[in-house]
């Protein structure tokens, strides 16, 4: 089942029109880049900045911090609000809990070959922002500039070499991954609950920005740290590049994001295994 599963979702194009969408991302922000601004530092996340062509692994930072802002929760909105609700759109769900099995299965394999591809949304410019930056800018050191530290007399700034700079950039992508795993639920949720896979897709991108816009209204600062999506949160991995790196507060947004994931999937599955199937 699994395996079909993921044969179906292959074989559908617009699965390969988002990967490309995502990879090109990156290699037309390396273009744009190196062709106007060069030289000039460029923010990633709150804890420094990096001046992209000093290095070709700057260009993963800069992809990662530009593309987290809406395309990467979309990307896995898509694939999580399409798994289900795409096949009841097309009329052959109905059909396919007719075979014998059960349909806490059937959704299983299904949340298990969306999250894949999930994550491959995710991996797939970051490779892309490597292999690109790599071409322009070269394989390099990266140096990253800690604005935290820095003041107008000093520059503070920490240097890692190519292989560890991979390690940590690894690291980052695993961390974002964590934090999108709470939109990632929260679209399966919904497309156990409708045929429309526009509408769980919406609904899971809605909650990361709504979760954001809450956490930006004065006063309801206290309320942010127990939201799914903040702009705090999803920016932490910029600390793992800073010597020493910084991992306050990580633990903490695991902990959130695990907390909503399981709850929005036992819903999901709870939902899936008594909802009746008319499409």
């Amino acid at each position: 089942m699994l395996r079909a599963e993921l044969a179906r979702q292959l074989h559908r194009r617009r699965t390969w029109i988002a990967f490309a969408v995502l990879g090109a991302v990156p290699a037309v922000l390396t273009a744009v880049i190196g062709t106007s601004r060069p030289a000039i530092a460029e923010r990633i996340g709150d804890y420094g900045s990096v001046v992209t062509n000093t290095s070709g692994l700057t260009l993963p930072l800069i992809a990662l911090s530009a593309m987290l802002l809406f395309l990467l929760p979309l990307a896995v909105a898509f694939f999580a609000g399409d798994c289900v609700a795409g096949e009841a759109a097309w009329g052959s769900l109905r059909y396919t809990l007719a075979r014998p099995h059960s349909r806490g299965r059937l959704l299983g394999c299904k949340a298990v070959v969306a999250a894949g591809l999930a994550a491959a949304a995710v991996i797939i410019p970051v490779f892309t922002a490597v292999l690109s930056g790599s071409i322009a800018f070269g394989w390099h050191p990266l140096t990253v500039i800690d604005l935290q530290n820095t003041s107008a007399f000093f520059i503070a700034s920490a240097t890692f070499s190519p292989l560890e700079a991979v390690a940590r950039i690894l690291l980052s992508v695993c961390f974002v991954l964590a934090t999108l795993s709470s939109t990632f639920a929260f679209a399966l949720l919904l497309s156990t609950m409708t045929s429309r896979p526009f509408s769980a897709v919406a609904g899971g991108v809605g909650l990361d920005l709504a979760s954001r816009a809450l956490d930006n209204v004065p006063g309801l600062h206290a309320l942010g740290q127990w939201l799914p999506a903040t702009d705090a949160g999803t920016t932490l991995w910029s600390g793992f590049f800073a010597t020493p790196a910084q991992f306050a507060g990580v633990g903490h947004v695991l902990i959130v994001q695990g907390a909503y994931t399981a709850a929005f999937l036992a819903a999901a599955f709870y939902w899936f295994s008594r909802a009746d199937i008319l499409t």
